[in-house]
């Protein structure tokens, strides 16, 4: 519904939905529909640290979100633990 309410087109055009240690996972209306033109939303995997997008996926339906929300979870969860381990080896 946030999403919804923001200009259209507008480059801010997005809602942080979760964040795990350095990653962000958001939902942004793309500013190029598919050839389709049946894309709702996007979903990114965005990692601050690195200042750079992980993931990106073209969400058509709702299901298909939430399956690839789940991913993004998996995903950022896994950079961090890598993130931590690599700083405790930096700091031995």
């Amino acid at each position: 519904m946030k999403l919804l309410g923001i200009s259209r087109g507008a480059p801010w055009a997005s809602v942080s939905l979760a964040w795990i240690g350095n990653c962000e996972i958001r939902l942004f209306e793309g500013s190029q529909p598919d050839k389709d033109n049946k894309t709702l939303f996007w979903l990114e995997l965005f990692d601050h640290g690195a200042k750079l997008s992980i993931d990106t996926f073209s969400c058509n339906e709702i299901a298909d979100a939430a399956v690839i929300f789940e991913d993004f979870i998996a995903q950022a969860t896994d950079l961090n633990k890598a993130s931590r381990s690599g700083d405790a080896e930096a700091q031995s």
